[in-house]
């Protein structure tokens, strides 16, 4: 018989639903139309017993993974703002490990509280600038029943690189196996409960948070932290919104001035090394040309070898001059010379250049076919060889005096050119300085407005970024970044102010002071730097908390020296707000 198809049939109505949510009922009535069915089909039950236990028992796998796929989506959420993750190490023991750790005791980004009745819904107004708008209706408890009353919702917004640091929220980002760093455009957090008990967003009536960035750039992502799978979860791009009393947005003065900076300082550091390098090359010329005087060449003495007197033509060999009525002797290194050479009547004799020049020659000796090649050297004897000595002692004298005067000359050179080299660093590292405070002040000009804005309960509201959120959690908009790989590496070590001992850290957060990024190494790590951009460090060794300003930083780095001063951060720094100012970004 072929099957029927009702495909037109009414829709099921929220009350047969209801009815139908008992769950043991469905399991209780499931088993009794199985055995019935069971009890009519003769053939069937002729079979053995254990067919009828199959029945019942794939009629509860069936009635659970209906029941388990009914409620999926409510077990993922409560997974999903889990913030504590279980895991199963090599030994198959299971540890807690925090995921978003809070590095201080005190210092904190506090949660603001506000209530919602759910059954009214509200539009939250926080002092920032942003809003979160709440339908009415839609919360609902872990077995998806709707709330009744009024539900907590607490909110806190991260929006720089203190607030970064001091709420322990991870910004590494690992996308198709590279690893990147979050440069944040603003972050929050949301959470709903009441009574203690979490409480979660129906998914079709979702929440809308309009949250106010100071980041005017449209080149950010928005993300979702899952807790469970320790990443960050892309959602969409972000599409910044301005409101109708806001005009888009142009470039501010600070930005403007330090384009200007750039423009004035950036060729004439980078036109020092130039200079250096020609400094360099004009004195190496200066060297060469200096004159190189020519050592003379001491008379040897006949040590008894087999000998040749031959005529030497001095125009052809000048140093030989000094050894008129010298004869030569054989050297050691001619093993092919045999005691008849001497009494052979040889067609030519001709000297050449020896293997060491100036001191030893070839002789070249011929006789129709036969050739001879002998190492000789130039050898006095008697009178001959102390006159010779004795104008070589007048020659060297004089040697040792031009000798002097050429060292001394290419030393006054040498320092002239280190000199000069040094004028030139200096004035390097003089306007590396000035560049470095310039853009400090320009930043801490434009950093102030904001200062004032925070310390009256707000942030400069310069865009929108709006978003749908159907879970609680925390939700970012960010650009993720490449840690710097281009320039230079340090390993920096830490010294603390007027104290020899080094300190040992264990966790390093390495602040771009000028953008919204923090790098976070472990222990004592080498890091890659962009050293055309300013820096700053927060230090974490056991519970104390040290510094490493943007000037010693920078000071660091211009001299190439690992030893960064620290500066340790006393009690009295116990908000987020007094941290900006020990790292340097207000």
């Amino acid at each position: 018989m072929q099957p029927k198809f009702n495909i037109d049939r009414p829709k099921v109505s929220d009350d047969e639903i209801n009815k139908h949510k008992d769950f043991d009922n469905l399991v209780k009535q499931f088993k009794e139309q199985s055995i019935n069915k069971a009890k009519s089909d003769k053939s069937w039950w002729k079979n053995n017993y254990i067919r009828y236990a199959a029945v019942i028992a794939g009629a509860t796998v069936i009635c659970t993974v209906t029941y388990t796929a009914l409620f999926n989506k409510t077990k993922t959420q409560t997974a999903n703002n889990d913030k504590t993750t279980t895991l199963k190490d090599q030994n198959t023991k299971t540890t807690n490990t925090k995921f978003i750790n809070e590095p201080f005791e005190k210092i904190k980004v506090n949660n603001t509280s506000y209530k919602v009745d759910n059954s009214k819904g509200a539009e939250i107004k926080h002092p920032t600038g942003s809003k979160i708008k709440i339908p009415k209706s839609s919360f609902v408890n872990k077995a998806g029943e709707e709330i009744k009353g009024e539900v907590e919702i607490l909110y806190r917004e991260i929006h720089d690189q203190a607030e970064i640091i001091a709420s322990g929220i991870p910004m590494r980002y690992d996308s198709a196996g590279k690893e990147f760093t979050f440069e944040s455009a603003g972050m929050f957090e949301i959470t709903g409960s009441q009574n203690g008990e979490p409480v979660f967003i129906k998914h079709d009536k979702p929440l809308t948070v309009e949250f106010s960035s100071t980041q005017t750039e449209d080149r950010f992502n928005q993300y979702f932290l899952d807790t469970v799978a320790k990443n960050w979860t892309y959602l969409k791009r972000d599409n910044p919104v301005l409101s109708p009393q806001q005009q888009p947005p142009n470039p501010s003065e600070a930005k403007q001035e330090l384009k200007k900076l750039e423009q004035k300082y950036e060729p004439a550091i980078a036109a020092i090394p130039k200079r250096i390098d020609s400094v360099k090359v004009v004195y190496t010329k200066k060297i060469d040309k200096l004159e190189k005087p020519s050592q003379p060449n001491k008379p040897n003495k006949s040590s008894g070898r087999p000998q040749f007197q031959l005529d030497v033509d001095y125009k052809e060999f000048p140093e030989l001059s000094a050894f008129k009525n010298a004869v030569f002797e054989i050297g050691s290194e001619s093993t092919n010379y045999k005691a008849e050479m001497k009494n052979i009547t040889w067609s030519s004799a001709e000297i050449e250049e020896g293997p060491d020049k100036g001191k030893n020659y070839i002789l070249v000796l011929k006789l129709k076919q036969r050739v001879e090649r002998l190492v000789v050297y130039p050898v006095l004897t008697g009178n001959d060889f102390a006159d010779a000595s004795k104008k070589y002692e007048e020659k060297f004298e004089k040697y040792k005096v031009l000798q002097a005067k050429r060292v001394a000359d290419e030393a006054k050179l040498r320092a002239e050119m280190e000199a000069k080299q040094a004028a030139y660093l200096a004035q390097q590292q003089k306007i590396q300085e000035e560049y470095i405070k310039q853009k400090v002040r320009l930043q801490k000009e434009a950093e102030l407005v904001i200062t004032t804005q925070i310390k009256s309960g707000g942030v400069i509201p310069a865009i929108t970024r709006v978003f749908n959120i159907s879970n609680f959690g925390i939700f970012n908009s960010d650009h993720p970044c490449p840690r710097p790989n281009t320039s230079e590496e340090i390993q920096p070590m830490f010294v603390s102010n007027g104290a020899k001992e080094e300190i040992m850290p264990n966790t390093i957060y390495l602040i771009e002071t000028n953008r919204n990024i923090v790098y976070t190494f472990t222990g004592a790590s080498k890091m890659m730097i962009d050293s055309k951009i300013p820096y700053s460090m927060c230090i974490l060794v056991g519970p104390n908390v040290y510094v490493v300003s943007k000037e010693e930083f920078a000071r660091a780095v211009l001299k190439k020296d690992n030893n960064f001063n620290v500066t340790r951060l006393g009690s009295e720094v116990t908000d987020v707000y007094e941290l900006k100012k020990a790292i340097g970004i207000i």
